[in-house]
């Protein structure tokens, strides 16, 4: 018999049109993923026992970090209990940011940890959250590897390596060229004790994409203790930019490190030469996501 631990989270796969919004079910809808799966594999639901826990219910959207130190809670209880896997059903839009923050928080578990989400929901044609969740399922039945993923598409994906998505598109995206939680990078891992940091509910972290013409905020606001500057998909920033250096200036004086992810282990362009005068601390072949959510967890150290 295979046991499995769903933790409920809400999100589009918990969710239903309701007065021409798309909104969280109600209880008696709760456990649709779970209806459908039984009633459409019956051949491998028979021997699949599930344990149901619900540490919060929201649309993704509201997430902060008082919902992902939940989470984490509750992943790290459910793995105590004599369980052959964990499915963490979930909404699209932060699926990578809890993703990413399980699979820095949670080491060497011994059982598979899968999220699980939906495009659309449940009852639209559309929809690939039941066979998301049944590759799930299978992946657990497999016994391939004990780790955190996302079943998402007929793909297994490292929680680690996923992309944000791309706006207009509910395609996941992830890179296999990203650097683990283990090595050296121009962030200082040891000394993020991912077993006992607790996420601030807000991220202390500034996130910041580079676009044309960009505006940088003062770095004088207390509330603000690091900046993360994601680049072009070639590695660069406009290091021209009086804005930029200004910027950079400014926050260094103030001992607020400016990290820059999005740049490739390889042949720089010459405006990245301008990184080092900068004081700009490059994380290079790092996803996005897990960058931010590393630099959350390291500002929140003593919150």
């Amino acid at each position: 018999m295979l046991k499995i631990s769903v933790i409920f989270t809400g999100g589009t796969i918990a969710s239903s049109e309701e007065n021409d919004y798309i909104s969280i079910n109600s209880n008696k809808k709760k456990y649709r993923i779970i209806d459908l799966f039984k009633e459409n594999f019956p051949e491998i639901s028979c021997d699949t026992v599930f344990e149901f826990y619900e540490p919060y219910t929201i649309l993704s959207e509201n997430l902060n970090g008082a919902h992902i130190n939940a989470l984490i809670s509750c992943v790290r209880e459910n793995l105590k209990n004599d369980c052959d896997g964990i499915i963490v059903t979930h909404g699209t839009d932060t699926l990578q940011y809890s993703a990413a923050a399980l699979g820095l928080a949670i080491n060497d578990p011994k059982v598979p940890i899968i999220l699980v989400s939906s495009n659309y929901i449940l009852n639209d044609k559309r929809s690939n959250g039941l066979n998301n969740f049944v590759n799930a399922v299978k992946y657990i039945r497999e016994k391939k590897e004990s780790g955190v993923f996302v079943s998402y598409d007929n793909d297994i994906l490292n929680s680690l390596c996923l992309l944000p998505h791309m706006t207009f598109s509910d395609r996941l995206y992830a890179t296999n060229n990203v650097i683990s939680k283990s090595s050296v990078t121009e962030i200082n891992e040891s000394e993020i004790s991912y077993d006992t940091v607790t996420l601030s509910d807000i991220s202390p972290v500034l996130y910041l994409r580079a676009v044309p013409g960009q505006f940088y905020p003062s770095p004088d606001n207390p509330d603000i203790k690091a900046f993360l500057l994601e680049t072009y998909h070639s590695g660069t920033l406009c290091t021209g930019s009086r804005q930029l250096i200004d910027f950079c200036e400014n926050a260094y004086k103030l001992n607020k490190p400016v990290y820059v992810v999005g740049v490739e282990d390889r042949i720089q362009y010459e405006s990245t030469s301008m990184y080092e005068k900068l004081h700009l601390k490059v994380l290079k072949n790092e996803s996005p996501v897990t960058a931010y959510m590393k630099l959350w967890f390291l500002y929140s150290k003593g919150a």
